[in-house]
């Protein structure tokens, strides 16, 4: 009996790992997309003033925690998002306007590299940002941010941050520092530390 136990609790500990890994092989996929890996960096400036379109923040979580924190993620990502705009445009150096994920998913339903700049454009930006947070456990969270050139396609600025913990406190925080970064990076400054 003990034997059984222990071969059955096996099959069905394989079988969710194997589910998790087929999640998360489709989540990083997306991520990649969504960041678009596949252009070219540049080391361009955005010159003051031009106007970015801002994408819907993302998610990737890869946790596999058993807990449903889809609300709290779903206002966070929506909290970051707003903040980071407000932080961008009251520094004065950008015109940022956030695309809705209502207008995204109507727009741009695959949301393919060339449909997300197409929808940036659409708006009369200059500049696209994409953002996406990977929680890969209740304590590791990271935050990708990339800006695009919309009129050629390329790679003018991007950020890699780790933050630690899941909670509103840790997501404003990396939301403020990313923010700096952007401000002061993209207009060649050297970025300074929390």
């Amino acid at each position: 009996m003990r034997n059984r136990r222990s071969r059955s609790g096996s099959a069905s500990q394989a079988a969710a790992v194997l589910k998790a890994s087929r999640v998360r092989s489709r989540l990083f996929a997306t991520a990649a997309v969504a960041i678009g890996c596949a252009w070219s960096l540049t080391a361009a400036a955005v010159p003051t003033g031009e106007t970015v379109a801002m994408l819907p923040m993302k998610l990737l979580d890869t946790s596999a925690e058993p807990t449903d924190q889809t609300k709290d993620h779903t206002r966070r990502l929506e909290a970051m998002g707003n903040s980071l705009a407000a932080d961008l445009s009251k520094a004065g150096v950008y015109n940022v306007v956030e695309v809705t994920e209502a207008d995204l998913k109507k727009n741009c339903p695959t949301e393919d590299a060339k449909c997300l700049l197409q929808t940036a454009r659409q708006t009369g930006a200059s500049y696209m940002l994409i953002g996406v947070v990977h929680k890969s456990s209740s304590l590791i969270m990271q935050l990708f941010a990339r800006l695009y050139d919309v009129k050629t396609e390329k790679e003018v600025f991007s950020r890699d941050l780790n933050f630690r913990g899941d909670n509103d406190e840790s997501w404003r925080r990396a939301e403020v520092f990313l923010a700096g970064q952007f401000v002061n990076g993209v207009h060649n400054k050297e970025a300074k530390g929390p």
